[in-house]
């Protein structure tokens, strides 16, 4: 067999934009999937604390480079720089299509919704026949990161609104950054893309017609937020349907946590015509014994504000699947189009994390994004690791044996 042969690196600098982990996550995904090698400079230049890699971009790195047989440099906790170079060579894509299960394991409560953005545009782009699992230990409701529940009933929901095929989750055990904290673990089960992505459009929002609310949390504090929640539909019903005053749905789900220091709450607002928006908030500041009384009105009020913002600017996304969809329009064939809404009278508004997305998109795949939300696609077709490459073979090694640790 010919030795692999890499490109001369495309250089990013990490501290751009948002600088933090969000540009490091984009950059590998793709670089993984199209095989074009990266070098990242300053990782996670603005963070706190010094930046650098911590365990689940650790986790990212370790494992998309397994998967696409890279020639990595720079790897290990903190580190400020990497190279990651996949092989050129096209029976590299170790993928297994037999039904297999991936395990990604994490020793320490780093985020797994993190480290499944990551991978998840490699996976659905892979060009394997059949679903594959992931089974990812670490954090499932951990600070400055998605929840569990937000993946499941919002992102999800809203990439199979663009045309992704659908995916699922489960739950097995939740892992916490708050109070003491532990190692939970998460299977998701993917279906790849049979064909390349086709443009889509999230033009059209409708109106509010539901709103779930999920709540884990101290057992003894459910009758306080369901409370607060119906006092606060009361109030806000206006706001938040609109003049739809008769054809609404309002539904509470409680969990206890288990730990009177661990308080998570999700709001999802279901639209007529699919559209979902979710705020959440994992409680992170200090609670002192017999002072928690507060914490449900708190909670209560901080994300139903947060999300009477995202139904007033009027878009299709939420700002956290904003920047979720960016890699999607990037691929796709043709352009697509997403209204992210108004902000202080101005179209699209775009949080560091979308702006940092598209920056990345733009320099590894050539693509340009418009000021109305919109982006010609370089049309990727998964089916070329299959079909359209001299000597490929999608096959690739037991899929179980792409086990990663990290402490």
């Amino acid at each position: 067999m010919p030795h692999a042969k890499y490109p001369t690196p495309l250089h990013l600098e990490g501290s751009t934009l948002e600088g933090g982990g969000q540009l490091l996550r984009v950059a590998l995904g793709l670089s993984a999937l199209i095989k074009k090698p990266i070098n990242i400079t300053n990782i996670r230049g603005k963070r706190h604390g010094g930046g650098g890699l911590k365990a689940q971009h650790l986790t990212c790195v370790q494992w998309l480079g397994q998967a696409c047989n890279a020639r990595l440099s720079g790897i290990g906790l903190k580190s400020k720089e990497i190279t990651f170079s996949p092989s050129q060579n096209p029976t590299s894509l170790n993928i297994d299509s037999t039904g297999g299960e991936i395990r990604i394991t994490q020793n320490t409560p780093g985020s797994i919704n993190l480290v499944f953005q990551a991978i998840l545009p490699f996976l659905l782009f892979s060009g394997a026949s059949s679903p594959i699992r992931v089974r990812i230990s670490g954090g499932t409701n951990v600070s400055n990161s998605p929840s569990h529940e937000y993946i499941s009933e919002v992102l999800l929901p809203m990439l199979t609104h663009i045309g992704i095929p659908s995916s699922s989750v489960q739950l097995h055990s939740r892992g916490w950054s708050q109070g003491r904290t532990c190692v939970g673990s998460m299977t998701f089960t993917i279906k790849p893309l049979t064909g390349k992505l086709p443009a889509f459009s999230l033009v059209e929002r409708g109106s509010i017609t539901r709103v779930k609310a999920i709540i884990v949390a101290p057992r003894e504090t459910e009758r306080d937020f369901r409370d607060e929640l119906e006092l606060m539909f009361d109030k806000r019903a206006s706001m938040i349907f609109g003049a739809n005053t008769q054809d609404w749905d309002t539904d509470i789900m409680f969990e206890p946590s288990h730990h009177e220091k661990r308080y998570s709450l999700l709001l999802i607002a279901t639209s007529s015509t699919g559209i979902k928006l979710g705020r959440d908030w994992l409680y992170d500041q200090a609670i002192r014994p017999g002072k928690s009384e507060h914490i449900p009105r708190t909670m209560v009020k901080q994300v139903s504000d947060e999300l009477l913002g995202e139904i007033a600017h009027g878009g299709c996304v939420d700002e956290y699947a904003r920047d979720q969809v960016v890699v999607f329009q990037a691929l796709a064939e043709g352009k697509s189009r997403v209204d992210a809404g108004l902000k202080d009278g101005v179209n699209n508004r775009l949080s560091l994390h979308t702006r940092t997305a598209m920056w990345v998109a733009e320099k590894m795949l050539g693509v340009k994004f418009d000021e109305e939300g919109g982006c010609e696609g370089i049309a990727f077709d998964p089916r070329v690791s299959k079909s359209e490459e001299e000597g490929i073979t999608h096959l690739a090694g037991d899929i179980q044996n792409l086990n990663i640790s990290t402490t």
